[in-house]
């Protein structure tokens, strides 16, 4: 080996030892526990990274928009519409300061329409328009989000949209519609999972796992308390999973 190589040898493996140490410490912070997922309360908004990281990251508030909606539709299922309001006021909100971040991307039409139409239906207190048009939204939402490429928020999102619909059918006693339903949350699941393993979420990943086929079978069998139940571990689980994609 030359002497110019053994210099840069004894300059790189140094280097690559303490990336590792630093990377390791990281990875031994607890995680911090989310309030829920996607069927409850958010956590609060947290700063939106530098406009050099946007094409990498999404703005936070289209993370902050998927917890939001879980406010607002346990506030439709549990006919708490005060909590259904707050949630909307909020969301209306962290919308507005979304949109100059993402600019006229596919989608943000979209979401507008169906955020006039969320509001009204709320005002009325239509409890099924009210439903769909929260989905309609985050539909939307997640149109905007498939433009951050390495991002996996619009799957985020899918899934979450899956939950509140599972659950919906769920709460009205309509198992039909429910086991449908229950297809697809597996079907959308298996096929977003890949996307989001990475080191420090893999075991959340396997959780959520878990809990998506014991809804299945809770569903399937209509047992509505080992559904309730399995839903809550899942709401967790996916909330550690968005809040973890929040900080990357």
């Amino acid at each position: 080996m030359s002497k110019q190589n053994k210099k840069l040898v004894f300059f790189v493996v140094p280097v690559l030892v303490l990336a590792v140490l630093f990377s390791g410490c990281n990875m031994l912070e607890p995680a911090k526990k989310p309030e829920i997922g996607p069927a409850g309360k958010p956590p609060e908004s947290k700063d939106n990274p530098p406009v050099t990281q946007r094409f990498w990251s999404p703005p936070s508030q289209l993370y902050d928009l998927e917890a939001t909606a879980g406010v607002i539709f346990e506030g439709l299922t549990k006919d708490i519409w005060p909590q259904a309001q707050t949630g909307l006021d909020n969301l209306q909100t962290i919308w507005e300061q979304a949109k100059p971040l993402v600019g006229e991307k596919k989608g943000v039409k979209e979401a507008d329409e169906a955020l006039s139409k969320l509001s009204g239906s709320i005002a009325d207190r239509k409890l099924t328009n009210s439903y769909e048009n929260l989905n309609q939204f985050m539909s939307s939402v997640s149109d905007v989000a498939k433009s951050y490429k390495l991002s996996p928020l619009a799957d985020i999102i899918s899934v979450g949209n899956s939950v509140r619909n599972v659950s919906f059918y769920v709460e009205d006693k309509d198992w039909g519609k429910a086991a449908a339903k229950v297809q697809e949350l597996e079907n959308t699941w298996n096929q977003v999972k890949p996307a989001m393993e990475q080191i420090g979420i893999l075991d959340q990943l396997t959780i959520a796992h878990s809990n998506v086929t014991q809804i299945k079978d809770a569903v399937n069998a209509e047992n509505q308390g080992a559904f309730e139940e399995n839903l809550a571990n899942l709401n967790e689980s996916l909330g550690r999973i968005r809040d973890f994609f929040h900080g990357h």
